[in-house]
């Protein structure tokens, strides 16, 4: 658990800048995969304006990437081990038809299970949780 407010104001920082570097690539056309459809809702609250494709089943994910001639998408699954075994399955079956399978910010929003978070749908209230005991 993270106590002092300089670590908070630190972590508040990388946070914020993770947030706005991930809405930035998704306007730029990264689309970007989640489990659910709370994530998507949870990704817009935080600014995300780009495409957001849900993982409805992986087979089902490969196909909707065949035929798009895509250099990029992020994948972001949970935080816990399901989502990381969920990680694993997804890179491995976009392989060939995804030149690049991103999971760069799966890996830095990792910093966030320290506060106790680990679904991808409770992103958005990190900024109150580390807001909550920062000085005026």
């Amino acid at each position: 658990m993270v106590k002092q407010p300089k670590n908070r104001t630190r972590l508040l920082d990388e946070f914020s800048n993770i947030v706005e570097k991930l809405a930035s690539e998704s306007k730029q056309g990264i689309p970007i995969i989640v489990e659910g459809k709370r994530d998507e809702e949870t990704l817009r609250r935080l600014g995300v304006k780009g495409e957001i494709i849900l993982i409805k089943s992986i087979r089902g994910l490969r196909r909707k990437f065949e035929g798009r001639d895509l250099r990029r998408v992020i994948l972001l699954p949970d935080l816990d081990s399901e989502g990381k075994h969920l990680l694993k399955l997804v890179k491995k079956s976009l392989e060939g038809v995804v030149k690049d399978v991103d999971v760069t910010y799966w890996r830095k929003l990792r910093i966030i299970r320290k506060m106790g978070f680990t679904q991808i749908e409770s992103m958005h209230l990190v900024f109150k949780k580390l807001q909550r005991d920062l000085p005026p």
